[in-house]
């Protein structure tokens, strides 16, 4: 037999187990090769519980789960107890081997009642017996060392060895476990960079191939009246921040170097999300500027928005978000309270976080942070995790009309299909780009109808007085920035951001008056 010591007690442990582990005051034996049916025994040492050892052991009997076959009372190095045997199935999860399987477990109390002494044994069927009768030889062959106050202050010294390691096991796992993740993420970023990169079928061969996907090529023309022009845009690379003018989302505005990085009428600036170079978009369905930089920017909870138009000709100068920007929007939220008379946001006398603020007679805040002025933007979620520069494709969209008969799609009811969605589906498979994000102009968004939008725009230029574009079918979807990706919006509930424009003010370049909401779905 070999001896096994911990400050507090000592073992005679069988040559048979060929692993022994002594940790925190605690005692682990197994027999090699370690598999899932080896035979493993653990000793060791408690502070006497509050209840009585009985009712304690019962419960953790239950806990074990399995057929109690066995229980008794025993004596062993002259402290007595009792002692259970518990019958079970394991699985090999490798070899797909089940045995039966057992459980022994012991719990000696010292002469003092201070201490509490633990064993368990757990053995497939087959070894049993010599494993039971190695326990119990085990048992008898503890010594205690320590008694009383002794014991205890050995123990606090091992369980606080013990919480040190496994702090630093810990620690080393999360390290491990951030490494792997950072790891797993930058292989996908590659992988959605290569695929958002990869040249792509003309839009009549991936067409084609939704019509084969939705069962219905005899009705190929038909559908190809139906789909809308749409223009594809998705991330394909981290943005040069040094050149001015890509057509990016996330980031920072390049703005004219005579205008200011837009704000609201309570003076919080508005959350930048994208730019798109009109050079770069492709075969526009609607008329545009053919160059130019039109920059997208939101508010307070998606109730307000901005539109802003650069000429191509404009010297512009680039803007950055500083890394405490989020934490400013929060702080400075916490700053200030809705006015419900004079209908706008004012300071609440609070200071956080260093700021301070002051209003303009126009009711418009500046907030400063140690006399120097910052930014405190209208939402504290707007805010991207990287800037990436856009792709542009020439795509379709299949749009889901206004209803007819039957609450079916009109377009489609009339050329006989019921249900559009198989098709629909197969024209959104067929035209994505990469895995990722899949943003786009013109079209149709695939979330509502175009109908039903154009009218929730008609209605908020009623509301405004916009009386001349106040028509529904004159708005269409100028940009739509859908949640995800390396910038890594998330808009609602990860829902799609969707600007809209009158086609009248769009010829004008004017997109002072454009309508935006956010669809979830």
């Amino acid at each position: 037999m070999k001896l096994v010591e911990t400050p507090e007690f000592s073992i005679e442990a069988n040559p048979m187990f060929e692993s022994i582990r002594v940790f925190a005051g605690s005692i682990g034996l197994r027999r090699q090769p370690e598999t899932a049916f080896s035979p493993q025994i653990s000793v060791w040492s408690s502070k006497r519980e509050r209840k009585s050892p009985e009712k304690w052991l019962g419960e953790r009997l239950k806990d074990d789960g399995g057929k109690i076959v066995e229980r008794k009372t025993v004596t062993f190095a002259g402290m007595a107890g009792e002692m259970s045997k518990i019958k079970d199935r394991l699985e090999d999860w490798d070899t797909k081997e089940k045995r039966d399987w057992y459980r022994l477990r012991a719990l000696l109390v010292s002469a003092d009642g201070s201490t509490w002494y633990h064993a368990t044994a757990m053995v497939s069927a087959p070894e049993l017996v010599e494993i039971e009768n190695d326990f119990e030889r085990l048992l008898g062959s503890i010594r205690l060392k320590l008694e009383g106050n002794a014991v205890n202050g050995a123990r606090a010294v091992a369980e606080s060895g013990r919480a040190a390691v496994l702090e630093r096991l810990k620690d080393n796992m999360e390290r491990v476990s951030a490494i792997r993740i950072q790891q797993n993420h930058e292989e996908r970023r590659f992988e959605n960079a290569a695929a958002a990169k990869a040249p792509v079928s003309s839009i009549e061969e991936r067409f084609n191939e939704a019509v084969t996907d939705a069962g219905l090529q005899e009705k190929r023309d038909a559908l190809r009246q139906i789909v809308m022009p749409t223009v594809a845009m998705v991330e394909c690379d981290t943005a040069d921040a040094n050149i001015a003018g890509l057509s990016r989302i996330g980031g920072g505005p390049d703005l004219p170097t005579d205008v200011d990085w837009p704000r609201d009428d309570n003076g919080l600036h508005l959350n930048y999300l994208a730019q798109i170079n009109l050079a770069d978009v492709p075969d526009r369905p609607e008329e545009l500027p053919a160059f130019g930089l039109i920059s997208l920017f939101t508010g307070t909870d998606y109730t307000d928005w901005r539109v802003l138009f650069t000429s191509a000709d404009a010297t512009l100068t680039s803007h950055t978000v500083s890394e405490d920007a989020m934490g400013t929007a929060i702080s400075a939220s916490q700053m200030i309270v809705w006015d419900s008379d004079l209908k706008r946001f004012v300071p609440n006398g609070q200071a956080v976080d260093g700021l301070s603020v002051r209003v303009d007679e126009a009711g418009r805040m500046t907030f400063s942070r140690d006399g120097v002025i910052v930014r405190a933007f209208a939402s504290e979620y707007e805010f991207s995790r990287s800037a990436q520069t856009l792709r542009f494709e020439r795509s379709l969209s299949a749009p889901f009309g206004q209803r007819g008969p039957n609450n079916n799609p009109r377009a489609y009811a009339d050329i006989g299909i019921e249900d559009p969605s198989d098709f629909s589906i197969a024209v959104s498979d067929r035209f994505k780009i990469g895995d990722g994000p899949q943003h786009q102009m013109f079209g149709t968004s695939g979330v509502r109808d175009l109908p039903a939008i154009q009218q929730m725009a008609a209605k908020h230029a009623a509301k405004n007085g916009w009386s001349d574009i106040s028509a529904p079918d004159g708005w269409f979807i100028l940009v739509k920035l859908a949640s995800g990706g390396e910038a890594d919006f998330s808009f609602g509930d990860h829902g799609d951001y969707i600007f809209m424009v009158h086609r009248e003010d769009a010829a004008q370049a004017d997109f002072s008056r454009v309508f935006a909401f956010v669809d979830s779905g």
